[in-house]
Parts: structure tokens; C-alpha cells; sequence
């Protein structure tokens, strides 16, 4: 069935909120921001945003939605490699990937206290941590589980300094890559 003109496609409601707030969220902290404040950016009630989502927790833990089926595809992938070098490679590709595409989502996950919190109660990041780390081969390498927790919370960093940002996306990507290489000690073949 056709739409007409001036309707918007299903899910797009759904879709400006998730945006809205993840701007907010990035702008102001998920602390800072109140429905209420999404809402009124949105030019709607309240209660349009709650027909969406029954709170913040809820539409937060939506707004990542997308991002944790990524990681969750990356460590995948690592996992199908026998050799730790290409885990390695694949884990730091599929990381580096999806952090510049990513950029806010993934900082606001590793940054902000309300969704380390929100993350504590509604995952078990301890198992999906141990995930990555055996799937990279770091398990009982002291070493490179240091410097794979150093990778994980640091990578976002880079891409708030403001002549990281004035790159192209490939060019952030390469550079990503050359330092995660080094830190992570990845022999290029």
C-alpha cells in the first residue's frame, strides 16, 4: 500500500526518538536528560514518548539496542578465526568499525555512569567480557588482557579530539587500526 503525502513510514516515530535522544544523551549526559526533555525537543508530550517506551531504562537500553547486536556479531566473527592472530585482527577490524560508525552510542557506554549502572543490572558484562577475552585468545596472557582492556575503554577517546573528528571516516578507521595493532600487538602478514 501506497503512502500518502505528509505520512511518515511506520517505525519512524521510533526512529526520530531513538535519534533525539541519543543526541541529547551525548549532549547532556542520560542523567541530564529527562523524557520530558526529549519530548519537548521533539515538539510532542510526554506521553508520545512513553507510548513508545515505559522509561528512560527502557528506551536508553533501545537506543544501544543496535550497537550490542553489532558487538555481539564481531565477537562472532573472532570466534569462527583458529589462529589468536586472526581473532585478533577480525576483534580489532570489527571493533574499530564499529566505534566510528558507532561514535556516540559506543561512547555513552563506556562513559556515562548512568548506563555503566543501567548495564550492570540488565547484563551480565562480566560473561560478555570473558566472551571477548576468550575469544581473542587473552585468557591467561596477563599482558594482552591489559592491553585488550585498555583497547575496549580507550578507543572512543581518539575520536573526541577535535583534528580526529575533521578526518574522514576511513582515515579515523586507519589510524584506529595502526594504533590498536600496536597496542594489542597484531603482526600485520
Amino acid at each position: 500500500m501506497r503512502q500518502g503525502a505528509g505520512t511518515r513510514p511506520r517505525g519512524a516515530g521510533r526512529a526520530q526518538l531513538h535519534d533525539t535522544a541519543l543526541r541529547l544523551f551525548a549532549r547532556d549526559g542520560v542523567e541530564g536528560t529527562s523524557l520530558q526533555t526529549i519530548a519537548d525537543e521533539m515538539g510532542v508530550t510526554k506521553a508520545a514518548v512513553y507510548y513508545h517506551y515505559r522509561s528512560k531504562d527502557d528506551l536508553v537500553l533501545s537506543v544501544l539496542a543496535p550497537m550490542f547486536e553489532e558487538l555481539d556479531a564481531v565477537v562472532r566473527k573472532t570466534e569462527a578465526h583458529r589462529s589468536r592472530p586472526a581473532r585478533l585482527e577480525e576483534f580489532l577490524t570489527g571493533m574499530v568499525t564499529l566505534i566510528v560508525d558507532n561514535h556516540s552510542r559506543f561512547a555513552m557506554l563506556v562513559r556515562d555512569p548512568y548506563v555503566s549502572r543501567l548495564m550492570e543490572s540488565h547484563l551480565d558484562l562480566v560473561a560478555w567480557f570473558h566472551r571477548i577475552v576468550t575469544s581473542v585468545g587473552a585468557g591467561t596472557d596477563l599482558p594482552g588482557r591489559a592491553a585488550l582492556l585498555i583497547f575496549l575503554s580507550g578507543m572512543t577517546a581518539p575520536l573526541s579530539d577535535p583534528e580526529m573528528v575533521a578526518l574522514e571516516p576511513a582515515e579515523q578507521r586507519e589510524l584506529l587500526l595502526d594504533c590498536g595493532r600496536r597496542l594489542l600487538q597484531i603482526r600485520r602478514r
